[in-house]
């Protein structure tokens, strides 16, 4: 294909579509109409993920506390701040699995195309919060239980 300056358009030569490039189409397609999907499927996971750490982490905090043991100083209640680290992160994810209410006029090409660009956005902006408080949480519990498996026993 050539192009001239009056914004005329010439053919040179036309060939079928080969299977490679077929294949790319479909990708495309696919890559188009299944990102919405993902970003929802991402968050759903995560939210069951971010919550099913709460007991795991209490399990863990059961195993290095003594069987009769109270929380009694500011610093001890530290230990309670993953727990809501996790529950934020699973808040972050389940705004990002929400659908949004918002029509979409079907007849506007580009109306569709932003509506899909800002719902996978959202979903993109929310996944990554959540991520990051569940980093943050699974760090810091972590902190606490390695740094504090021992001191912990023997203050006792």
């Amino acid at each position: 294909m050539k192009e001239q300056n009056h914004a005329e358009l010439i053919v040179d030569s036309i060939q079928p579509m080969t299977p490679h490039n077929k294949a790319i189409y479909e990708a495309g397609k696919s890559l188009l109409v299944e990102a919405v999907e993902v970003g929802r499927d991402y968050c759903k996971f995560m939210i069951t993920t971010s919550l099913s750490a709460i007991p795991t982490y209490i399990a863990l905090l059961k195993l290095i506390l003594p069987k009769d043991y109270v929380l009694k100083s500011i610093d001890e209640v530290f230990f309670l701040v993953p727990i809501f680290l996790f529950i934020f992160s699973s808040i972050a994810f389940t705004l990002g699995y929400f659908p949004q209410k918002k029509s979409i006029r079907l007849d506007i090409l580009e109306n569709i195309e932003r509506r899909r660009d800002s719902i996978i956005n959202r979903r993109f902006t929310y996944s990554m919060i959540g991520f990051i408080l569940f980093g943050i949480s699974i760090l810091l519990a972590s902190v606490l239980l390695v740094f504090n498996m021992g001191t912990i026993t023997t203050q006792q």
